[in-house]
């Protein structure tokens, strides 16, 4: 069985920390976690309370509801721990937080 906090590490190298970028669609984001789409996030309130935040940087208050909401909204809804093959599960896991749960599952289903 696949393992989360595998896949989580490498895909988690490509969020980043905080941004508040005007020309960012998204808006503000914080590892990845746009307030946008997602607002109701439990981490939202420890993010305001710590503002103004530097670009780039995290709150180490906030690494396990970081994960969890990965795992929550991206890995459980792939199955991740049901896939065998820790490569596989690490592009599907990739491919549903960057282009969605509904394309990642259409990859894993035609692997």
């Amino acid at each position: 069985m696949a393992d989360f906090l595998t896949a989580y590490r490498i895909t988690a190298k490509n969020e980043g920390g905080y941004v508040d970028d005007p020309n960012d669609l998204g808006g503000e984001t914080y590892c990845g976690i746009t307030r946008k789409n997602f607002p109701h996030w439990t981490g939202w309130p420890i993010v305001d309370q710590h503002k103004p935040i530097h670009t780039g940087s995290t709150l180490p208050q906030l690494e396990l509801l970081v994960e969890d909401f990965y795992r929550n909204n991206f890995w459980n809804p792939v199955n991740g721990n049901t896939i065998t093959d820790q490569d596989l599960a690490n592009q599907v896991y990739d491919m549903a937080v960057n282009a969605g749960v509904g394309e990642a599952l259409k990859l894993l289903n035609a692997s």
